[in-house]
């Protein structure tokens, strides 16, 4: 997996759904993990029913939380949840390079 840098590679990894990881708390994978942080309990149930069908392409997680994924179908989800200053940092970038 490659190693980025948040200010000059994420975006473009992103935008290309590509995984990596950084040298913080944000990285991608292009297979969900079943781990769903600290995402609240309706959205780590809506997590995991994409994961069963139609399944999930690529994810963005941001210490250990998903984010935001893909799902195999295109949709984009990025849930609106608030979380630290830094985990908003890294939701910016998926609404702005995701969708």
């Amino acid at each position: 997996m490659a190693r980025a840098s948040i200010r000059s590679d994420a975006r473009r990894l992103i935008s290309a759904r590509k995984p990596f990881r950084t040298h913080g708390a944000l990285y991608a994978d292009d297979f969900p993990r079943s781990e769903t942080g600290r995402m609240p309990p309706e959205w780590a149930e809506a997590y995991r029913s994409d994961r069963e069908g139609p399944g999930i392409s690529y994810a963005v997680y941001s210490y250990a939380t998903p984010i935001a994924w893909v799902r195999c179908d295109g949709v984009p989800v990025i849930p609106e949840v608030g979380y630290s200053v830094t985990t908003t940092r890294h939701q910016n970038l998926c609404r702005a390079w995701l969708e």
